[in-house]
Parts: C-alpha cells; structure tokens; sequence
C-alpha cells in the first residue's frame, strides 16, 4: 500500500492522520505544502483544488482528509 500525507506544520489533524497511520502500522511519505512544495503543486498532484489539511492518497487515490481516513479503515474493519 502506497500512501502519500500532504500535511502543513502546526496542523492538529495532520498529526492524528500520521499517528492513526502509525497505530495502524502503515508506512507514508510525507509532503509538507508551504515548505517542500506550493500550494499550486498541491493542487496539481491531486487533479483539484482543496481548501483542508490534510489530504491523503492511498495507491495514488484521493481519500480526503482525516475524518475520510478513518473512514476508508473503518470500512476494511482496521479502525
């Protein structure tokens, strides 16, 4: 499984994200918008404009963000 945090820093739900994906013991890559990359790159790589933190792919697949995350766990009865 792929999985691909854009987070940005101080952002409380882009740490549960990466902590529920640690709990869970999922490996991720994470990119930092405003630090690594631009908000337009952000865009770019998710094919739409967003306006949250943060966003997640999983196998190149737009999940959302963190509510979505447990969402997408809770349904394969990992969370």
């Amino acid at each position: 499984m792929s999985i691909t945090v854009y987070s940005k820093p101080q952002c409380s739900y882009c740490d549960k994200a990466k902590a529920l994906l640690t709990r869970l013991g999922h490996e991720y890559e994470e990119k930092v918008v405003m630090v690594e990359m631009s908000l337009e790159e952000l865009y770019e790589a998710l094919g739409k404009q967003v306006r949250t933190m943060p966003q997640i792919l999983i196998d190149d697949k737009h999940i959302g963000g963190y509510n979505e995350l447990v969402e997408y766990f809770t349904d394969k009865g990992l969370c």
